[in-house]
């Protein structure tokens, strides 16, 4: 049987934790927690909503970012896709393109992918090659989806240069539509200059291809971001 003071200095042996020390613990472990959530935030909304889903051309054209595997046949049924344009490489290790793939063939529905760089640049035959995919569909009454991975750059890039090609807008009204759909410079300052440097062989690859009936003269040109 310990004695009083065998029981004092037992207690007084016990390590003690510091304030300061579980202060910093919390405050690392919260902050771990806030960037865990931060970081995936956008991957469960994914799950479900479509990501970036957006309306080009009313019951005709659509645009969006890659659709997440659990959503992307709803979607398609939903919106009477025919004809999918996907401007980002096929990823066989990406199950939400490998589902849209699938799904894409289950269901009858005609699919490109003209690869394109994810700040939305790169060869300019694979933006004149979804154009004139879209407006071939649009000819035989299919509804297109055209996407990217984000629904930003690239989804963005071939939307701009439908719109001042095919519908004739102002260019900075086309940007303007960029940045509304999430388009921002001071993260991408490539893509605007890129468009604006090769909108004229854009438009004599579809002049070429008779999807357009001319060059248009003066060249739509981006002057404000």
């Amino acid at each position: 049987m310990k004695t009083a003071e065998a029981q004092m200095s037992s207690k007084a042996a016990k390590p003690r934790v510091a304030p300061w020390l579980v202060a910093v613990i919390i405050a690392v472990v919260s902050g771990g927690l806030i960037w865990f959530v931060v970081d995936n935030v956008g991957h469960w909304k994914d799950r479900f909503v479509p990501r970036k889903l957006r309306t080009i051309d009313a019951e005709s054209i659509y645009a969006s970012g890659q659709i997440d595997r659990h959503l992307i046949r709803q979607v398609l049924v939903d919106h009477h896709i025919r004809t999918i344009v996907c401007l980002s490489a096929d990823d066989p290790d990406d199950p939400d393109a490998v589902a849209e793939k699938e799904i894409a063939g289950e269901l009858g529905i005609e699919r490109f992918v003209d690869p394109l760089s994810g700040d939305g640049t790169g060869d300019i035959q694979s933006y004149a090659d979804a154009i004139t995919q879209i407006v071939q569909a649009q000819r035989q009454g299919r509804v297109v989806l055209v996407h990217c991975t984000s629904g930003v750059q690239r989804s963005g890039g071939a939307t701009f240069f439908y719109r001042v090609l095919i519908e004739h807008w102002d260019a900075d009204a086309a940007v303007q539509e960029m940045i509304h759909n999430g388009f921002k410079t001071r993260s991408n300052s490539t893509l605007i200059p890129y468009l604006n440097s090769h909108i004229s062989e854009a438009a004599a690859l579809l002049a070429q291809r008779g999807v357009i009936d001319h060059i248009p003269s003066p060249l739509p040109q981006i002057h404000h971001e």
